[in-house]
């Protein structure tokens, strides 16, 4: 079964409402009877509490029908087949995770990085380039490479787990985009590609997505 988790919510025409011209109903002045209003007809209005209408319509659109969405997935590097572990960097957001084509994505980040180095010797920092982000969510490291993050490690524990959790200051939105699958690649702190030893890592990221799509009229 597909998951909803990062799609948009597709479009729907309201339903429409006979008015009732009898004047049984009741008199009421919540904006919740009445549809498709102007925003200037509750400009200064309140509510029969006395709670103005115009602030409880921001704060509805921005707790309950927010432009951008926002999930999380995580990802374990390595796996065990028959007594023979194997690493794996290539994420399967379609048939692995069930979310299908995620579209409409703008934003994206490195939540937190659990790192095991494979050996003593290892690169102090890791550089963590996925090919599928647009190099305006990246950052450019000293060697030319847009990464999503640098993930610091600890060289010489290769039996515990070290916690990276970067600062998230700022969202570098970027435009839409569709994603099935990431393909994570790492560097070490000459600039090489890492292929050896590869470090055991659970990776959380965050996928933000824009519920509606910029050419909708």
């Amino acid at each position: 079964m597909q998951s909803d988790t990062f799609l948009p919510d597709t479009d729907s025409s309201d339903e429409e409402y006979a008015s009732d011209s009898s004047g049984d109903l009741p008199k009421t002045n919540n904006i919740g009877v009445k549809y498709d209003f102007p925003i200037r007809d509750i400009e200064d209005k309140r509510f029969l509490d006395q709670s103005s209408q115009s602030k409880y319509l921001q704060l509805r659109n921005e707790l309950f029908t927010p432009q951008i969405e926002s999930g999380r997935i995580v990802f374990y590097t390595h796996y065990t087949l028959d007594g023979a572990t194997s690493y794996k960097n290539k994420i399967d957001l379609v048939d692995k995770y069930k979310l299908g084509n995620v579209k409409n994505v703008i934003g994206f980040e490195l939540i937190s990085a659990d790192i095991k180095t494979g050996d003593s010797s290892h690169s102090p920092f890791i550089d963590l380039h996925i090919s599928e982000i647009p190099h305006k969510a990246c950052k450019q490291n000293e060697y030319g490479i847009p990464i999503i993050s640098r993930i610091k490690t600890l060289v010489s524990d290769t039996t515990n787990y070290n916690l990276h959790e970067p600062q998230r200051s700022y969202s570098n939105f970027f435009s839409p985009i569709q994603l099935s699958t990431l393909t994570l690649t790492l560097f070490n702190n000459t600039g090489s590609l890492i292929t050896t030893s590869e470090p055991e890592i659970i990776f959380e990221f965050e996928i933000m997505v824009l519920k509606d799509s910029l050419s909708k009229r």
